[in-house]
């Protein structure tokens, strides 16, 4: 038995589970009202991972998500100073993400209500469901771009959001998920890093190409050791 495409098995997926495709207006009013500065991206099924990327990327699958909100930008320094009045930053970054290990930015979630993001519900917010190369879409764009953790949250000249609406998911720092680095469901490829030791981090930074800045792209970190790398954080809420 041949297995059809990811991608036409994204689209049927799709329209099983919305036979009758509802206005736009329609889809507003039934959306649920977003917690301040987050974003509401729906329950369904969206295209994961690439087949011409690292070999951990792979394969490309549809994969799926419950609705969910996310942070619109990552948590800056003056949010992060709230919970953890020690937390230092140079004079001037308050509007900055901060940066910070695994466990501050988890603690941090669980201080605000929220959570980290799984490595699903990132690339869903980042990707949208049509399987694109960036945030913003398949071509790069240097503009579209904050480069590092030196400029503010959302500092891109062009300042494009994903399609739920979320900003600097390529650039501005590393972002921490919730899940260890393993492979996905039928990648053999093997990898020494895989295992309950280091976890995801997505986005790519100041010092990295355009290719780890694709919304597909994955990293590993040991959660408490971020000298060499910006990692920052931002937050989902469940959506009932």
């Amino acid at each position: 038995m041949v297995t059809p495409p990811a991608h036409i098995i994204l689209a049927l997926a799709i329209c099983i589970a919305a036979p009758y495709p509802a206005s736009a207006q329609q889809a507003a009013a039934k959306r649920p009202k977003a917690p301040p500065g987050m974003v509401y991206v729906p329950a369904g099924p969206f295209l994961m991972g690439s087949e011409k990327g690292d070999p951990d990327e792979r394969p490309l699958h549809t994969d799926s998500t419950r609705a969910y909100f996310i942070d619109r930008y990552e948590v800056s320094n003056r949010d992060f100073a709230a919970f953890d009045p020690s937390h230092r930053f140079p004079a001037g970054r308050e509007d900055n993400a901060a940066i910070v290990t695994w466990s501050r930015a988890e603690a941090y979630a669980r201080w605000a209500g929220k959570r980290l993001p799984t490595e699903r519900e990132w690339e869903k917010a980042a990707r949208g469901t049509d399987g694109r190369l960036f945030p913003w879409g398949d071509t790069f764009e240097e503009s579209f771009v904050t480069w590092g953790p030196e400029n503010s949250r959302g500092g891109s000249i062009a300042k494009p959001a994903s399609p739920y609406g979320c900003f600097d998911m390529a650039g501005s720092v590393w972002e921490w998920t919730a899940d260890w680095y393993k492979p996905y469901p039928g990648n053999e490829t093997p990898m020494e890093q895989y295992g309950e030791t280091y976890k995801v981090m997505r986005g790519g930074s100041h010092f990295n190409d355009w290719a780890m800045w694709r919304t597909s792209h994955r990293y590993y970190l040991l959660p408490e050791q971020i000298s060499r790398y910006p990692v920052g954080f931002r937050c989902v809420k469940d959506a009932e």
